[in-house]
């Protein structure tokens, strides 16, 4: 049920103002990104995430990425620069559809609506790089969790797995975003919902952290070697935040395997 609110959300924003639904930045509110614009952030932000992994020294296979939560396609395409094929997963059918009119490679970028709490739709050790941002943060922790696990089960041996997650609150969070988890949960009737949205209070998505500690356990827990882990900001106010590095332990078969 978690995942049908999160899906109706997405596809909500998605129809009616989707790249300011993947980046909230002020002023940008009512479809008033520019193409151009929005999709250089995306090239920026892939930029960082592989000059990191340059430094990190590790060596691996450039076949297959995938973008977990890729939304329009905003960081699928720049990743199209480092590898063969990429292929960007996400839960609203809208957002695809963008990602698909927007994208300029042609079949070296696929996108693909996945709206079960796995990846079963990919064998083991399918991609050589996993990389999800903005996307964990706005799910339940137990399917974050879920989904990191098949992000190592989908894995190549050798391969690496980026991804960010929220931590802990810093300060105490405003009353509307106790209204978004309120409403994602369904404790709020569909009503009143629409009614804030006419009020333009605006679409209504939740937000959940991780504490890095857990996160940690749990990544070692389930066969991942992690390389690094960086705070950033991407969260947002309010909130701690964190990027992971991670590879495959040599002796686990994946997740998802044993």
């Amino acid at each position: 049920m978690e995942l049908e609110r999160l899906q109706r959300a997405w596809d909500d924003l998605g129809r009616d103002d989707p790249l300011w639904g993947i980046l909230t930045w002020p002023g940008k509110r009512g479809n008033r990104w520019g193409a151009d614009e929005f999709f250089a952030t995306g090239e920026s932000d892939v930029q960082q995430v592989m000059s990191h992994v340059d430094s990190l020294g590790r060596d691996f296979a450039r076949r297959r990425a995938l973008d977990f939560g890729c939304g329009v396609g905003r960081m699928t395409q720049p990743l199209a620069r480092y590898f063969d094929e990429v292929c960007g997963v996400d839960i609203a059918p809208s957002m695809i559809d963008w990602a698909e009119r927007f994208n300029g490679y042609g079949e070296r970028c696929t996108y693909r609506v996945n709206k079960s709490n796995d990846l079963g739709c990919f064998p083991h050790g399918t991609f050589d790089f996993v990389l999800s941002h903005l996307t964990l943060q706005h799910m339940p922790p137990e399917c974050a969790k879920a989904y990191v696990r098949e992000f190592l089960r989908v894995l190549s041996p050798e391969g690496l797995l980026v991804f960010q997650m929220a931590g802990e609150p810093t300060a105490r969070r405003p009353r509307p975003v106790a209204l978004v988890r309120r409403c994602v949960r369904g404790a709020i009737p569909e009503g009143l919902i629409r009614l804030c949205r006419k009020l333009r209070y605006g679409h209504l998505i939740d937000m959940h952290g991780i504490p890095r500690e857990e996160m940690v356990a749990f990544l070692e827990g389930n066969g991942g070697l992690i390389l690094d882990v960086q705070q950033d900001t991407s969260a947002g106010g309010g909130w701690t935040s964190f990027r992971y590095w991670v590879v495959r332990e040599a002796s686990s078969p994946g997740a998802g395997e044993r």
